[in-house]
């Protein structure tokens, strides 16, 4: 199993979002205690309100650090004044989701899997992969998904920070859409330009502002 890369104890990303017409702000914080990490993102609603949600958008992810990389333990989404949470038992191969409104519901498992927030660190743990593929089971708040993401290459982005060097990864194809994203090979494999579209064809895109340290 070769090494992870290795990640500052706390990271700050900023990044401009793209929806149609509107866009907006997302953050992205991880905070790296030992063995364990917390990741938090804060979409702002501006340009955005009414689209997705009214207010904000937050979403956290904490769990453990593992010599495999990142056990999500606990997941949170609040979406305007709606709240969903989920709890990853990987002893037992299952995630309990308790939605804003109704009954629990439960998802069993086998192996590992990442949520939607530390699939990015993931990624970044973890790159480039030996095989040119990496395939996870996905939480994204709702259900949960196989998917597989392979190299497509390297690529050049200029960006906010400056030209960047980056591997470009993608989703094969699936019916969830379209999702990419270019990684900074010395920026410690970060995310720093995402381009996704849902089942409909509306396309999202991120593009980094900056990253402290």
């Amino acid at each position: 199993m070769p090494p992870l890369n290795p990640l500052p104890p706390r990271l700050d990303l900023r990044f401009q979002v793209r929806y149609g017409l509107a866009s907006g702000e997302q953050t992205l914080v991880w905070v790296n205690e030992g063995e364990h990490y917390t990741l938090t993102s804060v979409v702002g609603a501006t340009g955005l309100t009414g689209i997705f949600y009214r207010g904000r958008f937050v979403q956290t992810s904490r769990g453990r650090i593992t010599p495999r990389g990142l056990q999500p333990e606990e997941f949170w989404d609040q979406r305007g004044d709606k709240r969903s949470s989920a709890r990853f038992d990987s002893a037992q191969g299952e995630i309990t989701l308790m939605p804003d409104k109704g009954a629990p519901r439960h998802f069993a498992y086998q192996g590992e899997v990442q949520d939607a927030l530390s699939l990015f660190f993931q990624f970044a743990l973890t790159a480039p992969p030996q095989d040119g593929q990496l395939s996870y089971r996905v939480f994204n708040g709702k259900k949960l998904r196989d998917y597989t993401y392979a190299v497509v290459g390297e690529d050049v982005l200029d960006t906010a920070l400056g030209a960047l060097r980056t591997l470009h990864i993608a989703r094969l194809t699936d019916h969830d859409g379209r999702f990419e994203a270019w990684l900074a090979i010395e920026r410690h494999y970060l995310p720093v330009r995402v381009l996704r579209s849902d089942d409909e064809g509306r396309e999202m895109e991120l593009r980094v502002q900056s990253i402290s340290p």
